[in-house]
């Protein structure tokens, strides 16, 4: 009887020992981290974060670290940020307006901390507390020395696609039609499209109005469709000029372009500060990169009848 109550003593223990470690091991503080959808851009963005949290030691041998892809819906995304919210995570990371929005909305008064990261106009933020991150404002100004000098003339009719659910897209068109001024003769061609699935009708009807080439915009649901507009215009051979690295590696002409990796490890850097050094969010500054490196796809622009100019320094996507 002795051996049997020592036996069940032991298992007692071990029982008590694992249901300690058990609990220990759950009892991790949350990271939330909110990606708007699936692209190479917002892809980059995520693995920038993760580098930016594990060059300050934060990893998943010491925080949960949860991941969440609202695959472009914005319901999905609200529902997803009201989630993190109520489990009560230390801060959220939200990748792209959409999501930084909806995760903004969630954490009003809750004391959740939110870092935002590839947000082209950060006025879109202004009107939350707590909230920071790293913008990604394109340089237009760049872009179009870019597009001319590929295109070897200003008078360009350049048509522009942007998804109305994106609500720094209308920003950005601002700026592309401030940066064309400088050109003489040239002109912006814009359609405003609010139903995705008519992605190919809107594409359609811009080649009918004869421009002369494309300019993507940092507009999360149109770049998601891009292969059905890479699709028409380069039966056209019509140029599109991306708005940074991933675009041009999967088929368009030449961009000049911010990088992705680097704007989230900026978002990263700064969820450390609000986790390790007490920082609040609405204390830390927003960081903004605006220089671009340009880039092209030698492959792309030899079936279009392009070519690198000679007063253009770019690194050629295709490796030789």
């Amino acid at each position: 009887m002795k051996k049997i109550i020592s036996i069940l003593m032991t298992l007692a223990l071990m029982a008590t020992m694992l249901f300690a470690f058990t609990s220990c091991s759950d009892d991790k503080d949350i990271i939330g981290i909110m990606q708007f959808g699936s692209h190479e851009s917002l892809n980059n963005c995520k693995e920038g974060i993760i580098q930016g949290l594990e060059e300050r030691g934060i990893t998943e041998e010491n925080y949960t670290i949860e991941v969440l892809n609202s695959n472009f819906d914005m319901v999905t995304a609200q529902n997803q940020a009201e989630k993190l919210v109520n489990k009560g995570v230390k801060v959220i990371i939200a990748i792209a307006t959409p999501s930084a929005i909806q995760a903004a909305t969630a954490a009003l008064g809750k004391d959740i901390p939110v870092v935002y990261c590839a947000v082209t106009d950060k006025a879109t933020m202004e009107g939350y507390s707590n909230v920071t991150g790293a913008s990604d404002v394109p340089n237009f100004d760049k872009q179009l020395e870019l597009v001319t000098a590929f295109m070897g003339k200003e008078n360009l009719k350049i048509g522009v696609l942007y998804s109305t659910s994106e609500s720094s897209s209308p920003y950005q068109v601002e700026l592309l039609k401030e940066a064309a001024k400088k050109y003489n003769g040239m002109e912006i061609k814009v359609k405003a499209v609010a139903d995705i699935t008519a992605i190919d009708t809107y594409t359609n009807s811009l080649v009918d109005e004869g421009v002369d080439c494309f300019v993507n915009l940092l507009d999360n649901t149109i770049v998601g469709k891009l292969s059905n507009i890479l699709a028409i215009t380069d039966a056209k051979k019509i140029p599109v000029f991306g708005s940074e690295i991933e675009q041009v590696k999967v088929g368009c002409a030449a961009s000049a372009s911010i990088e992705y990796i680097t704007v989230g490890k900026l978002a990263g850097l700064a969820a450390a500060q609000i986790l390790l050094d007490g920082k609040s969010a609405s204390d830390i500054p927003v960081q903004t990169i605006t220089e671009p490196n340009n880039y092209y796809n030698s492959e792309v622009c030899s079936e279009l009848g392009l070519s690198l100019p000679t007063s253009v320094s770019a690194k050629d996507v295709i490796e030789k």
